[in-house]
């Protein structure tokens, strides 16, 4: 049986067995299962004011961040809606699932993960962030009614529960470090979380080549003159005025749009260059850098030796702007390659007797990350009743902060589901 079924099972029989165990301090609410403590509550309230000077600076932090988040994510959700509309772009939301399955897969709307990555992510994600609201009330002196577990079917969550009418009469400034809490905790747990991953690569991997994409550009298909099929798999197009690659799958893909998404004639696309990086010219390429450095020792019609992980390539390089140029982009920015190491470059575990370990920590770090800043961005944005609709109430009204929640909530649906309808159409 897969080891993803059996992961399965066992998380729905340990759910089943904890509520059994507390059925008689759970509380129902339709299908919501509730349990509530007012344990705890006094400790918080003790590390809040004694620390209050602490978590004023973090809470006043969170504020400022969580409002970039804000702009972020809206910008984020116009600019995907515009893709998706022009037929290039892809769902960019969905709910994260357990699902009995030992890989994870994408789905229209669903993202679904083995059980147990999701089970350690969601505990990583709730408590800090339900805490974080917890302290946010207790250094206003706002009160605590409850806290506790919630069950939605077989989802697990946690709750804070505050006196909703102490929490009205509060200055706007109070509310919004009580409203921006959870979301601000979910960013800091993740940038922690991307320091671990950096450690734990440097510690159990090496650096093994890096990943590239060909140049590419858009074209009318009514431009196109000529198709042939290359030997080495590349279609090669050709317009009155150019030549362009594609692969057969991506020309497939495109079949039915008007414009399509071309790679420009250089020589890595014409030699169907595959596979990660490995080495150029017997030289590691451990970089983007390295290698713009070895091309820097090469002119215009050199050929050199282009070692990947699917074989080996001899490659004559062309002129671009008067130097030689491979035609691959290795685009590298320093903030983005630790907050996303494995996006540019290849890395192999030190100790093949931990592969199966490292790789699933691996995953389990990297999914860590994706959750904590994805429900961060999402929780933030100005749609109730999510935190983010709760800042813009904050400092508008209900009725331009239920208009704004309408139009989000429409450009989310349009965002999970507009490509399904585009690829119809």
């Amino acid at each position: 049986m897969d080891a993803g079924i059996i992961g399965f099972i066992v998380f729905i029989l340990v759910l089943s067995i904890v509520v059994y165990l507390k059925k008689d301090k759970i509380e129902r609410q339709g299908i919501i299962l509730m349990l509530r403590t007012k344990k705890f509550k006094q400790d918080i309230k003790k590390h809040a004011i004694k620390h209050r000077k602490f978590w004023n600076i973090y809470f006043n932090t969170g504020i400022c961040v969580s409002f970039f988040a804000m702009f972020f994510g809206i910008w984020y959700l116009v600019n995907n809606a515009l893709t998706i509309a022009s037929g290039i772009g892809r769902s960019s939301f969905a709910l994260v699932l357990p699902f009995p399955t030992s890989s994870f897969s994408f789905h229209y709307g669903l993202f679904l993960v083995p059980p147990w990555h999701w089970l350690i992510a969601i505990i990583i994600l709730i408590f800090p962030h339900e805490l974080s609201h917890a302290f946010a009330l207790s250094i206003n002196k706002l009160r605590i009614k409850s806290l506790g577990l919630i069950l939605f079917l077989f989802i697990p969550g946690a709750f804070v529960e505050p006196d909703e009418k102490q929490l009205k009469k509060a200055s706007k400034f109070k509310r919004l470090q009580v409203f921006c809490a959870g979301s601000f905790s979910n960013i800091v747990t993740a940038l922690f979380f991307i320091l671990i991953l950096n450690i734990f690569l440097s510690v159990a991997y090496t650096q093994a080549g890096v990943y590239y994409s060909f140049p590419t550009e858009k074209i009318n298909k009514t431009a196109i003159i000529e198709i042939y099929n290359l030997t080495n798999g590349m279609i090669e197009l050709k317009t009155e005025n150019n030549t362009y690659l594609l692969t057969n799958a991506l020309l497939k893909e495109q079949k039915n749009k008007t414009e399509i998404l071309v790679f420009q004639d250089w020589p890595a696309a014409r030699n169907n260059l595959s596979g990660t990086i490995k080495k150029i010219d017997n030289y590691w390429i451990n970089a983007p850098k390295d290698v713009s450095f070895i091309l820097s020792k090469h002119k215009p019609n050199d050929t050199i030796l282009v070692e990947t992980t699917e074989g080996i390539y001899n490659i004559t390089l062309a002129e671009n702007n008067g130097r030689p140029f491979l035609g691959i982009v290795t685009s590298y920015n320093p903030i983005l390659d630790f907050i996303a190491p494995m996006n540019y470059r290849a890395y192999e575990v030190k100790n093949k007797n931990f592969e199966k370990i490292g790789e699933f920590l691996l995953q389990l770090i990297a999914f860590i990350i994706a959750v904590c800043f994805g429900v961060a961005i999402v929780n933030i944005l100005p749609i109730k009743p999510l935190d983010g609709g709760l800042v813009l109430e904050t400092l508008t009204n209900r009725k331009i902060a239920n208009f704004i929640s309408l139009i989000i909530f429409i450009l989310i649906i349009y965002n999970i589901v507009g490509p399904f309808f585009i690829k119809i159409i």
